[in-house]
C-alpha cells in the first residue's frame, strides 16, 4: 500500500489517472470531503484529515510500506512537513518519495525554496529511504493565465527575459510513480525537465502558432503583478511567496535543461506545443 498526499492537486489529479497502469493499492489523505469523494470514485481508500491532523497522518500511514509526500504551499508547509516524516518514522515506512522543487537552496531568496531544501534535509537526516523530485515550472501554469489570452490574446507575467525547462504535469505524475515504483532511486535527487528550454516569449510563439492566432508574453512589473495577484489570492504571505518565485525565473533560476526525465521513465518528455495541442480548449475564443 502506498500512501499519497496531495492527491486533490495538480500532480495528483493525474497521479489518481495513471494508477490502473502501475497496478497500485493507493491510500489518500484528504481533507476536503467533496474532492475526497471524487479520489474514492477514482478507488482510492480515502483517510480524512489533512497534513495539520496527527491522528489522520498516523492512520493513514497504517500498513504502507510507500508514501508521497506533496503538500500545497503554506506558512506552515515546513513544519508540517517534518512531522510528516516523524509520522512515518514511527510508521516504519520503507521509502518516502518527496515532491520538491528546482533549485532548492538553503541560502535562496525565496521563501519556498528554503523550505523545501530544510524538509529535504530532514528526510535526510530521518533514516528513511528517500528520493527527491524537483519538477520545474509546469505547463499547466498556463491555464491561470487562459482568460487573459481568450479575451486579449496576452498573457501578463513579471518574468522578464527568464527561461524555463517547462515540463507537463502528466509527465511529473508519471515520473513520480515510476520512482515510488521502480529500483535504484533510494538518496538520488531529480531535477527533472520537459525537453526544451523556452522563454515566455518562446511559449507565447509556440501557443501561437497551435492556436493559429498572435498570442503575447506582456512583461509586468513586479509590483503590478503582486497587486493583480491580490486580487485574485487575497493573501499577503502567498502573493509574496510566489512573487519571488517568479522573481527568480526572471533572474534565470529556471534555466535548467536535462535529460533525467528519459533516463529514468524510457520515455521522452511532453513538448510544449503538445500540451497547447491537448488543451487548445482552454485557449479558444468563445
Amino acid at each position: 500500500m502506498i500512501l499519497f498526499t496531495g492527491l486533490t492537486g495538480a500532480v495528483g489529479t493525474e497521479i489518481i489517472k495513471l494508477l490502473p497502469e502501475y497496478g497500485i493499492r493507493a491510500r489518500g489523505l484528504a481533507r476536503n470531503s467533496d474532492k475526497a469523494e471524487v479520489v474514492r470514485q477514482a478507488g482510492v481508500e480515502v483517510v480524512s484529515g489533512g497534513l495539520e491532523d496527527e491522528d489522520a497522518v498516523s492512520a493513514a500511514l497504517q500498513d504502507c510500506d510507500r508514501a508521497f509526500l506533496l503538500m500545497a504551499n503554506s506558512r506552515q508547509q515546513l513544519e508540517l512537513e517534518k512531522s510528516f516524516v516523524d509520522a512515518a518514522v514511527n510508521a516504519d515506512i520503507g521509502h518516502i518519495v518527496k515532491m520538491s522543487a528546482n533549485g532548492a537552496d538553503s541560502n535562496s531568496k525565496a521563501l519556498l525554496k528554503r523550505y523545501h531544501v530544510d524538509s529535504e534535509q530532514y528526510l535526510r537526516e530521518s533514516g528513511l529511504r528517500y528520493t527527491l523530485v524537483r519538477p520545474n515550472f509546469f505547463m499547466q501554469n498556463m491555464l491561470h493565465v487562459a482568460g487573459s489570452i481568450v479575451e486579449q490574446d496576452k498573457f501578463f507575467m513579471p518574468m522578464r527575459d527568464g527561461q524555463v525547462g517547462i515540463i507537463d504535469v502528466r509527465d511529473v505524475a508519471h515520473f513520480v510513480l515510476t520512482v515510488l515504483t521502480g529500483s535504484g532511486h533510494d538518496g538520488k535527487t531529480y531535477e527533472i525537465t520537459g525537453p526544451e528550454l523556452l522563454s515566455f516569449h518562446d511559449i507565447a510563439s509556440q501557443l501561437s502558432e497551435v492556436m493559429g492566432r498572435e498570442i503575447s508574453y506582456i512583461d509586468q512589473p513586479a509590483p503590478e503583478f503582486r497587486s493583480s495577484l491580490l486580487q485574485w489570492v487575497p493573501d499577503d504571505w502567498y502573493v509574496e511567496t510566489v512573487s519571488e518565485l517568479f522573481e527568480l525565473i526572471a533572474q534565470g533560476s529556471g534555466a535548467i535543461l536535462n535529460d533525467e526525465y528519459t533516463r529514468v521513465t524510457g520515455k521522452a518528455p511532453t513538448t510544449l506545443r503538445r500540451f497547447f495541442r491537448d488543451y487548445s480548449s482552454f485557449f479558444e475564443k468563445a
